[in-house]
């Protein structure tokens, strides 16, 4: 097997892309866009937007770059075994699915299928992470530039995710990101880099065996934990929010969820339960979860339910290659094992009850602990005193096991008869030891929430909140088709706010592309409810707040 390679990388591949990032959920970032967040080594005055770099600094932030290890990597085309990093990425088009990267000592750097993507940038963000891990680089190496406004944008992206609040950060590491790609530690000029003398390679060609030195991926994601790892470095960005005020700013809140369930769901995970979360859609159990994984420091994984779902979605399969071979692939329920042997883990199940019978069965034999002698016995090879999760991969005949305290599973669904749900077996309900219900926030809170969140104050904030929960009254009563839920408020308070809506028309123009066909429904040609919709119109206008 050849190992292919692209050449030379020029500045210019990292500028290619000119349109929204609007499918990684930046619709407030565009490709190429000139702007004024410059990196220190910066010497031109201006900066431009690298797609790519801003692609692979949202996946490590959002938790697509697991299982960082120091591995040997051995080379087809002459043998050579040089040692590096390798990580596996979740790939974004396809979150079932992984890829892997991986640089070596002699300036190898392996991507899938040797393309100059956003690869390259997840690939120079290990880089500078074997700089201060391996080599303990003086104060005044540039990586830690990069670091600070890493460091910033893990911050920023904790406080307010995928915002337009995060733009500024965002753009800063990028352009970090970037001249540490391109110059290293060598001071910035115009005509000198290192792209020409890096060997970009199909990291598919090549044979990683890993040495059994992990770093914890957790640095990539969660603030605290990059604190740790950079060992207290010299970070230039300081936490603190400017105003003085905590990252809690509603009352009731767990970092930036309002409502007493927040609080609970951190002591049960805390205390080893594995939790249940019960409620209608848009009540932020998703939103919790993620902030409980975060304040924790648990490496995140994700499976979300849905019908026609088979074993590949869950445990893996083997699947053909694109040279003609065929390998194993891990599911994300092997992919959360295999990391809590090392790391502790969140699986976070939503819509479980989406899920079927055939493919959510898996869990409730998973989710029952052994012990070690138990394991001894089945020649099942853990490690430590347990108890331990196993799960047999019928395809390959290998057992998958992690202890048990490394792994916390949290499942949310859905339980109204309003949704095509399966009801959730005994037998799997009884491995849940904390049920938490969720309700939409009292109006007090939830209207500081749409401050907080949307940055809509005032009369016009009040006036939508005050809508919603009218919404919610008529839809408990079986008045209307559906009701205004927190997402969707809060989706209708920022177009308001960006908009700069004010009056009643304009304000329900906004709500009509944000809920109406979800709360007043469609007559039997397909239009909207006209009625319905002017009734809560003359609700708005009743109110007398907006003109």
């Amino acid at each position: 097997m050849s190992t292919k390679t692209t050449g030379k990388l020029t500045p210019g591949l990292f500028f290619r892309k000119k349109s929204p990032l609007t499918d990684w959920g930046l619709p407030f970032v565009r490709g190429a866009e000139e702007h004024k967040h410059l990196a220190k080594r910066n010497i031109t005055g201006r900066a431009a937007a690298s797609a790519q770099l801003v692609r692979a600094l949202i996946a490590a932030i959002s938790g697509h770059v697991t299982a960082i290890a120091v591995s040997q990597v051995q080379f087809f085309t002459d043998g050579d075994v040089q040692t590096g990093l390798t990580a596996t990425v979740r790939r974004h088009s396809a979150p079932s699915k992984t890829a892997t990267v991986w640089l070596t000592e002699g300036a190898r750097w392996g991507v899938p299928h040797s393309s100059a993507s956003y690869y390259v940038g997840i690939v120079a963000i290990l880089d500078a992470m074997a700089e201060v891990v391996h080599k303990g680089p003086e104060d005044d190496n540039p990586v830690w530039d990069f670091w600070s406004a890493y460091y910033r944008l893990l911050v920023e992206y904790e406080r307010h995710g995928k915002s337009e609040n995060l733009k500024p950060a965002l753009l800063l590491a990028a352009d970090e990101l970037y001249h540490w790609l391109v110059y290293r530690e060598t001071p910035a000029g115009h005509l000198v880099t290192r792209l020409g003398d890096i060997h970009l390679m199909d990291a598919g060609a090549a044979v990683t065996s890993p040495t059994g030195e992990y770093l914890s991926a957790n640095a990539l994601q969660i603030s605290k934990s990059l604190k740790a790892l950079l060992r207290d470095g010299p970070l230039t960005f300081d936490a603190t929010p400017d105003d003085g005020t905590s990252e809690d700013e509603s009352p009731g809140s767990f970092r930036g969820f309002v409502g007493p369930q927040g609080p609970l769901l951190w002591d049960a995970v805390s205390a080893g339960d594995n939790c249940l979360l019960a409620g209608p859609t848009g009540t932020g159990k998703t939103f919790l979860t993620e902030q409980v994984a975060l304040e924790g420091e648990y490496t995140l994984v994700t499976i979300n339910g849905m019908e026609g779902m088979i074993d590949l979605d869950i445990i893996g399969a083997i699947l053909p290659q694109e040279d003609g071979s065929r390998k194993w692939v891990d599911g994300p329920l092997v992919r959360a094992m295999r990391a809590a042997q090392y790391d502790p883990v969140l699986l976070f199940i939503d819509e479980m009850n989406r899920i079927p019978r055939e493919q959510v069965n898996l869990f409730v034999g998973m989710m029952n602990p052994k012990s070690r002698e138990i394991c001894d016995r089945e020649g099942i090879p853990v490690r430590g005193e347990g108890p331990f999760y196993t799960l047999a991969i019928p395809m390959t005949g290998e057992i998958v096991w992690c202890p048990a305290k490394h792994l916390r599973i949290v499942a949310a669904g859905n339980f109204g008869s309003q949704y095509a749900v399966y009801e959730l077996d005994p037998a799997l309900r009884r491995r849940f030891e904390t049920v938490i219900e969720f309700e939409y926030p009292e109006a007090e809170l939830e209207l500081h929430l749409v401050e907080a969140k949307t940055g809509l104050k005032g009369r016009v904030a009040k006036a939508l909140v005050q809508v919603a929960g009218e919404t919610r009254r008529l839809y408990a009563n079986g008045e209307l088709a559906g009701c205004i839920d927190t997402a969707s408020l809060l989706n209708w308070a920022r177009k308001c706010k960006r908009s700069a809506a004010a009056s009643v028309h304009a304000v329900m123009r906004q709500g009509a592309l944000v809920w109406a066909d979800l709360v007043v429904g469609r007559d039997h040609t397909g239009r909207l409810n006209r009625e319905a919709l002017d009734a809560l119109q003359d609700y708005l206008k009743s109110l007398g707040v907006l003109p």
